[in-house]
């Protein structure tokens, strides 16, 4: 089920990455330049490091592997909500709630900070991923080593990474399509 797992969000993703790259011509222009310009194609290949994370680790290995698995669904799931974000620009650069500059300049998806991308995104979308986001967001950050961060266990790590394709597929679903057989969550 695992492996399973894994190989349904790389192929989710890179559908996503192949169809959102080129959004120019039904894609309003604005959000279209932003998905343009985003690093998709990463988003991709983090995804195809994902079974690294599967196989017990060795013992001198198992913390840093562990930080590393939430490095990478940290990298991950901020690169969905920034994918969100720029899909749905013109709709975000006019909400009260936009992450504003101090000047009060609208900053765009790829330059607002992780923690502000989840709590937009549970405000204004969807509140239930919040335990998981947050989750992901603290034992990510456990790569700044000077203190201590809780950071899980391998099969902690493993239900997440689980848990991730049900938040890159809801997400998904919540992307406008022109026509359904683009849609990445049919990869």
């Amino acid at each position: 089920m695992r492996k399973t797992t894994i190989r349904r969000i790389i192929a989710t993703t890179a559908a996503m990455e192949r169809f959102w790259r080129q959004a120019h011509g039904w894609a309003p222009a604005s959000a279209a330049d932003l998905l343009a310009a985003a690093r998709l194609d990463r988003q991709v290949s983090f995804t195809h490091t994902l079974p690294d994370y599967l196989d017990p680790f060795p013992a001198q290995e198992a913390e840093a592997r562990l930080i590393l698995g939430y490095v990478t669904l940290r990298s991950l799931c901020e690169g969905i909500l920034k994918l969100f974000f720029a899909v749905w620009w013109k709709t975000y650069s006019h909400d009260a709630d936009a992450v504003k500059t101090k000047n009060g300049t609208i900053l765009p998806p790829g330059a607002i900070s992780f923690d502000k991308l989840i709590a937009l995104y549970l405000k204004k979308i969807d509140p239930q991923p919040k335990l998981f986001l947050r989750r992901v967001q603290q034992r990510g950050n456990a790569i700044h080593h000077f203190t201590h961060a809780e950071i899980g266990s391998q099969e902690e790590l493993i239900g997440d990474i689980d848990q991730f394709l049900k938040f890159l597929l809801a997400v998904n679903a919540r992307l406008p399509y022109p026509d359904d057989d683009f849609n990445p969550a049919r990869a």
